[in-house]
């Protein structure tokens, strides 16, 4: 049977589940992606496939099945830089994002034509999850759990 396994790379990740409690474990990724040279990149890897995934928690060596669309938040908090990923293109727009009570903030890459870069337009687009940077670390926001999107005004920190 593991002549049927897909070759992965782990990482290790954070889970804001629907009912916000965090669960920390580790995820597996495709080493080869679908539509690019490389790895499957944390925000494909959610906003493509099935609605299911194996996550093993860190207290556990045995993986559970968790549904995305009760994934509040996955956020990528160590192994990201294995990927060797290119740089973003597109306009940054520095974010602050509410879930409920989790508050998060950070620079969202907007990669459209000129005539449909405002977040708004970004946001809208059928993907169930944005990838919101915050230096090293991507949090991927599943957007209907989105309470509160803005742009503050001023200078990006």
């Amino acid at each position: 049977m593991t002549d049927l396994a897909i070759p992965t790379i782990q990482l290790q990740a954070e889970i804001r589940y629907f009912d916000e409690r965090p669960l920390t474990g580790r995820i597996f990724l495709p080493q080869q992606a679908a539509h690019h040279e490389g790895p499957t990149r944390p925000e494909e890897w959610m906003n493509e496939g099935g609605p299911f995934f194996p996550f093993i928690p860190d207290s556990s060596d045995r993986a559970v099945i968790l549904n995305k669309r009760y994934i509040v938040v996955l956020t990528v908090t160590a192994g990201y830089e294995l990927l060797h990923l290119p740089e973003e293109t597109g306009v940054s727009t520095y974010v602050q994002v509410k879930c409920g009570s989790l508050e998060l903030e950070g620079l969202v890459y907007i990669d459209m034509p000129d005539t449909n870069r405002r977040l708004t337009d970004w946001v809208n687009r059928p993907e169930p999850f944005l990838m919101l940077r915050d230096g090293d670390v991507r949090h991927l926001v599943q957007k209907s759990r989105i309470t509160f999107l803005s742009e503050p005004a001023g200078e990006l920190p």
